[in-house]
């Protein structure tokens, strides 16, 4: 497969109409990665980014794109990299198993949400409590629950970048955050929810109302927010339920085991 230019990732975006938001974060130039191509056609696609997160569209051709699947996950053994392969389709499903069946290779299914604004909005609350959400910067970073230095690193390539382009927002307990909701990937147009909460301030509706301001910010920013969970997250799917998201649609994520 053949490297595309970053000259040429506008076009790429017209022919992948459905991906993960870190796709559309890699082609609009957020986040640093890497698009290959089957040729200058454009028919199949490896687009990954430089934290290890791949994704494959368009047709399979077996030959080429299925080698270097092989290949980059051969680099991420020797090296201990991480290699985590989203599919968005059964048939894609058979091309993954049929190069790398035999590796250390574990296999997830996960739901990606639809956002209805109108849903949302006839079951937003009315939280007085929203006042005491505020925008996530450097300094809260240092105090984060699970979104700190490292995680910024690895998925927006540094925290300035994260600050200067990403949405973020937390709720504090005195100095210590206690329930924060930050876009794990964001592109020109999705931003995707990462949230968590204190496990000792569960059950306060916290991961709702810091959710609601990530939304909003997102709808006032024409920006579409988007929710994905494992399909046995029972508590993420209900919460993304409350929050406007709608018909899950299943898809398998391949992932290099930690002993491999």
């Amino acid at each position: 497969m053949i490297i595309v230019q970053k000259e040429h990732f506008q076009f790429i975006k017209t022919k992948v109409t459905e991906a993960p938001t870190f796709v559309y974060s890699i082609l609009d130039g957020i986040i640093q990665g890497t698009v290959y191509a089957d040729s200058t056609d454009y028919n199949t696609l490896l687009i990954h980014t430089d934290s290890g997160l791949h994704y494959v569209a368009g047709q399979p051709s077996y030959k080429q794109s299925v080698q270097t699947i092989v290949n980059i996950f051969d680099v991420a053994v020797t090296q201990g990299r991480r290699f985590t392969l989203f599919s968005p389709n059964v048939e894609w499903n058979v091309a993954i198993e049929s190069c790398i069946a035999e590796q250390n290779v574990g296999k997830i299914h996960r739901y990606a949400f639809s956002f209805d604004e109108m849903t949302y909005k006839n079951s937003k609350g009315n939280h007085v409590s929203a006042s005491r959400v505020s925008k996530i910067n450097k300094m809260d970073i240092q105090h984060c629950l699970e979104f700190d230095n490292h995680y910024y690193n690895e998925y927006w390539g540094s925290v300035d970048n994260f600050i200067a382009k990403g949405i973020g927002f937390c709720v504090k307990d005195g100095e210590r955050i206690i329930s924060e909701a930050v876009s794990i990937f964001k592109s020109m147009k999705y931003a995707e929810i990462d949230i968590i909460t204190d496990a000792h301030y569960r059950g306060q509706g916290l991961a709702s109302i810091v959710a609601e301001q990530f939304i909003d910010d997102c709808l006032a920013k024409q920006i579409q927010p988007r929710w994905d969970c494992d399909i046995d997250n029972h508590a993420s799917i209900k919460l993304g339920k409350n929050l406007g998201f709608t018909n899950p649609q299943q898809y398998a994520v391949y992932f290099k085991k930690s002993n491999g």
